[in-house]
């Protein structure tokens, strides 16, 4: 499911509903909980139980190191990053399609498994919340709700924005509608489908001739305009899809931070 997709409007009108309902205010956190779970295992439900593994995973290294930092802390990073070693060069040692993988069906169910969505996403905000709580020494510990809510956040679950755990955490209480901030959160998603229906979606069509064998008929000077515009397609693509998913923050109580601030200018180290 993606951002551009009627799916995810269905989606979003029917988990707001639900969000702001004073019967089910207790349960916001869980309500966006199971959303965001939703919205991640649409059309791959398979993944659901790697992304469980990676949150629990964290979340047990995470009470760990709370208790011993310089031991747990490591551990937990490096169970990180072998998920996601695993996950993106197994396909260099196997064959997927060879009928029988290794003795072991379970570790078969792995080895066949897609390269789950936005998992160096994920695996370095996984990261980010052992490191920024534990140095922190933040007591007492997040419970493992506002730790789920924290990873996988549905609008920033794929491609971010990268958030801090020290900023993210003490937003986690109950909202009220009278709260939100329509009209800013409007002017960010409205910014953000402009620049990634209209702006990237238009550019893609034009950097189509980058590809083999479409390249061959351009002259050497399109050909530097074509990297001008693809340049600029990506810049469009990630601010759409960042400036989305600050309104939806926003729509839910949430404020995102603007991380993505003129990444090709001078200042582009600024938040």
């Amino acid at each position: 499911m993606t951002f551009t997709s009627w799916q995810f409007g269905v989606f979003l009108t029917i988990v707001f509903g639900l969000y702001y309902l004073p019967a089910l205010k207790a349960f916001q956190v869980h309500l966006l909980v199971l959303a965001s779970l939703f919205f991640y295992g649409y059309g791959q439900p398979e993944l659901l139980p790697m992304l469980a593994v990676a949150v629990l995973g964290t979340y047990l290294f995470l009470m760990l190191a709370f208790r011993q930092r310089k031991i747990w802390l490591p551990i937990g990073i490096v169970f990180n990053l072998a998920l996601l070693a695993f996950f993106k060069y197994k396909l260099l040692f196997i064959a997927p399609t060879t009928a029988t993988l290794s003795d072991i069906p379970a570790f078969d169910f792995l080895l066949r498994l897609p390269l789950p969505i936005g998992i160096s996403f994920f695996v370095f905000h996984n990261i980010s919340l052992l490191v920024d709580l534990t140095r922190r020494a933040e007591r007492p510990p997040p419970d493992l709700t506002s730790v789920f809510l924290y990873i996988i956040f549905f609008p920033q679950l794929v491609s971010g924005p990268i958030t801090q755990a020290a900023n993210f955490m003490p937003q986690i209480k109950p909202k009220v509608l009278a709260d939100v901030e329509v009209v800013e959160a409007a002017k960010w998603v409205l910014t953000g489908y402009f620049f990634k229906l209209y702006v990237a979606n238009n550019l893609n069509t034009m950097t189509a001739y980058m590809d083999f064998p479409f390249y061959e008929t351009v002259q050497l000077q399109d050909k530097w305009l074509l990297l001008v515009l693809y340049s600029d397609q990506i810049y469009a693509d990630f601010f759409g899809y960042s400036s989305i998913a600050v309104g939806l923050g926003l729509l839910f109580g949430y404020r995102l931070p603007q991380n993505f601030n003129l990444p090709y200018g001078v200042n582009a180290g600024r938040t």
